[in-house]
């Protein structure tokens, strides 16, 4: 894990580059802003089996920083994942209606299957200038970065979440084995969309950020 901060915390990142240089796999805890050296402990169970999660105890200070733009940067790119799997997710199951036969025809031609669909589609076209902005309005440092950071992430997770609810009623009960790639896109919505940041969270910053 590697940080870019300013040149006001230039003596924090020398600290940080010297850890980085004696181990390959650095955990830090940040509290406030306090920054700490995270010792991790037993790996605990996930829902989505390609994440590591573990309990942090801080160890020894590092020091204090602002790591507002650090949160920024991992909720945008969450949700540009939660975007892309959205999209994925519609992709996949839009193929698998247009083959899958019921009462003699592929489910894709039935109304209620293509609403479902249309939803989902309109969903992820409607959150993508949303998050497209945001990573415009980090880049550009825009006074407002937080605030549309936090717009993007609920919007994509809430199109992302209803992607892989359609997608799991289209395929119907394969979609829960393992067996199935489907089921290793639906847990990972289910983790990134309470990652860095829950919905409720987000919102939350929005209202702020208006009020």
């Amino acid at each position: 894990m590697r940080f870019t901060l300013d040149s006001s915390h230039q003596d924090f990142a020398s600290s940080i580059d010297a850890l980085l240089s004696k181990s390959d796999d650095l955990v830090v805890l940040v509290d406030g802003a306090t920054v700490s050296l995270g010792q991790a402990g037993a790996v605990q169970n996930s829902v989505d089996q390609s994440r590591r999660l573990f309990p942090l105890t801080a160890g020894d200070a590092l020091g204090d920083v602002d790591f507002g733009p650090a949160f920024d940067l991992g909720a945008l790119a969450t949700a540009a994942q939660l975007q892309g799997l959205g999209q994925t997710l519609l992709d996949v199951t839009t193929d698998y209606a247009k083959q899958r036969k019921q009462f003699g025809k592929v489910i894709g031609q039935f109304q209620a299957v293509k609403h479902h669909l249309a939803e989902v589609a309109v969903g992820l076209e409607m959150s993508r200038p949303l998050l497209h902005g945001a990573a415009m309005a980090v880049r550009d440092g825009s006074a407002d970065s937080s605030r549309d950071v936090a717009a993007a992430k609920v919007a994509c997770g809430d199109a992302a979440y209803r992607a892989a609810r359609v997608a799991l009623q289209v395929h119907g009960a394969i979609g829960y084995t393992q067996e199935h790639d489907l089921s290793l896109w639906l847990t990972k919505v289910r983790a990134l969309v309470t990652a860095w940041g829950t919905p409720a969270f987000h919102r939350g910053r929005v209202v702020d950020s208006v009020s």
